[in-house]
């Protein structure tokens, strides 16, 4: 009876172990195949990936969310090309920012959105910014302190309040079980906050990109004013007109073939 039982408990570690590679193989082949990827699974930092079949806008809509936070070198490196496309549709106030000079990618010059106006209620792509932290990651934007260990479950709250019901829990699951290749925890585990993240979502589905999407390491230092003044010379910043080609690329999968989207 006791071998038996020995026997049983081997059995069931075998069939427990072989179930995360299971999985693992199973996101692996999602990955590929650009299906929609199981949970646990494995999402590329830099680019847009296929997150969902949803469409989470109103009909006929494209809408891109920039979720980020004060003093993140991805949001504010992103803002960029978000201008220059977002400005195609609506007006943008913004504010010039530097990244936390004590946190990766210090010093990194880009934008705060303050507000976005869209030219006409109708347009086909709209826009939307939420900021969890400020600066420090001590404090929401408005000053009001984090406790200690407390990132997360206040960013989670913040994005309950702009987010819609199904898009937030995509949003957390990718944040809260996903991984970027190469890493053992999940993504927001591994930053200690809700990590940034655009989101555009349409017709054709929901994509979405954590990190930056091209080479910020010349605006490290630099005055925001400066960019600004130089954004539409494409010789000038051709690492920010990169990133303007992954956005529209994403806004166009998104879009799909039901809706025309167009860009100067």
């Amino acid at each position: 009876p006791n071998r038996k039982l020995v026997t049983v408990a081997v059995l069931v570690f075998i069939i427990a172990a072989s179930i995360p590679l299971y999985f693992r193989a199973q996101v692996n082949q999602g990955v590929q195949t650009n299906s929609v990827p199981p949970l646990y699974s494995y999402v590329p930092m830099g680019k847009f990936f296929y997150a969902s079949p949803e469409d989470f806008a109103p009909p006929h809509q494209v809408d891109v969310y920039l979720i980020g936070w004060d003093g993140c070198h991805v949001a504010l490196s992103d803002a960029w090309p978000l201008y220059i496309i977002m400005s195609e549709y609506g007006t943008l106030k913004y504010e010039f920012a530097s990244s936390n000079p004590y946190r990766s990618f210090p010093n990194t010059s880009g934008l705060i959105f303050l507000n976005y106006t869209p030219y006409e209620p109708d347009e086909p792509v709209h826009f939307y910014f939420i900021y969890l932290y400020n600066e420090w990651l001590n404090a929401t934007p408005n000053g009001t302190p984090i406790p200690k260990g407390a990132l997360i479950t206040v960013g989670a709250e913040e994005l309950k309040h702009f987010l819609p019901t199904p898009l937030y829990n995509l949003v957390m699951h990718y944040e809260m079980d996903a991984m970027f290749y190469n890493t053992s925890k999940p993504i927001a585990i591994l930053k200690g906050h809700i990590a940034t993240v655009i989101i555009i979502t349409g017709p054709n589905g929901t994509y979405m990109a954590f990190g930056p999407l091209y080479n910020i390491t010349p605006l490290k230092n630099v005055k925001g004013a400066y960019i600004m003044e130089n954004l539409y010379n494409e010789k000038a910043v051709p690492y920010i007109w990169q990133g303007v080609q992954a956005i529209e690329n994403a806004i166009r999968e998104a879009a799909g073939s039901t809706l025309n989207v167009s860009f100067v």
